[in-house]
C-alpha cells in the first residue's frame, strides 16, 4: 500500500487518482488534467520529429532558424526521457 502525497490517505500502488482528495498520478500536467504514458510519447517524440522535418522543406536551408527549432525540438525530446526516466508522479 502507498500512501498519497496530498492527503496521505491509503491508496493502491496501480491507482491513478486518489479516491479521497482527486490528486492524479501522471507523466504531464496539462490542462488541468494529468496525461499518461501514450501522451507523453506522442508529444515528446512525435513533435519534436515534426519540427525536425518540416522546418528544413519549409527553410530550405540551414540558417538561424533551422538551428533554434532543432534545439526546441531536442529540448522537447530531452524532457521526454527524463520524465520516462523519473516515472509518474503525483499532480494536484
Amino acid at each position: 500500500m502507498a500512501h498519497c502525497p496530498y492527503c496521505l490517505s491509503k491508496i493502491s500502488e496501480r491507482e491513478f487518482v486518489c479516491p479521497a482528495c482527486g490528486a492524479e498520478k501522471g507523466y504531464v500536467y496539462f490542462n488541468r488534467k494529468s496525461r499518461g504514458l501514450a501522451f507523453m510519447l506522442m508529444v515528446g517524440f512525435l513533435l519534436p520529429l515534426a519540427i525536425l522535418l518540416a522546418v528544413p522543406l519549409y527553410l530550405q536551408g540551414t540558417g538561424t532558424l533551422f538551428w533554434m527549432s532543432a534545439s526546441i525540438a531536442l529540448g522537447i525530446g530531452a524532457f521526454t526521457v527524463y520524465r520516462l526516466i523519473v516515472g509518474p508522479i503525483w499532480y494536484r
